[in-house]
């Protein structure tokens, strides 16, 4: 590895860790988001009381997923704008490298994210069969 390559790297580092990108902020929120998606996509089957939870793995597929995007958008943004000498391919690159750390250093805040999101699910899920009740003897005779 090249010294340009190697001070790309650190300044890549650099930006990846201030931006905070596994703080506990930003995964309470991916396991919120999470969960409103799964409730937007299932919506007919929760109300009809037909919805299977998705198991943790599945969830957790799913939060990687939104971290892997969330990371993109915000480190890959930031990474072009502070060194616009590198390519799509350069940047994207450090990113995999990035990301592949990420899951095997943060794999157990990552594993509480999936739990908080299965939890989140549940608890609205639970509301949203209340409200539906409470409509059906607001309007049933």
């Amino acid at each position: 590895m090249t010294q340009h390559a190697l001070t790309d790297s650190s300044r890549i580092d650099a930006i990846s860790a201030e931006l905070g990108y596994f703080e506990d902020a930003s995964l309470k929120n991916i396991a919120k988001k999470c969960s409103r998606l799964i409730i937007n996509e299932n919506f007919g089957t929760i109300c009809s009381e037909t919805f299977i939870e998705p198991n943790l793995e599945e969830l957790e597929v799913m939060i990687l997923d939104l971290l892997q995007q969330q990371f993109e958008d915000r480190v890959g943004r930031a990474i072009a704008e502070a060194m616009p000498q590198l390519e799509e391919s350069e940047i994207d690159a450090q990113l995999d490298r990035l990301s592949i750390y990420y899951r095997q250093e943060f794999q157990e805040q990552i594993r509480s994210t999936t739990h908080a999101a299965l939890k989140e699910l549940k608890t609205r899920i639970k509301g949203l069969h209340k409200e539906i009740k409470a409509l059906k003897r607001k309007y049933t005779l």
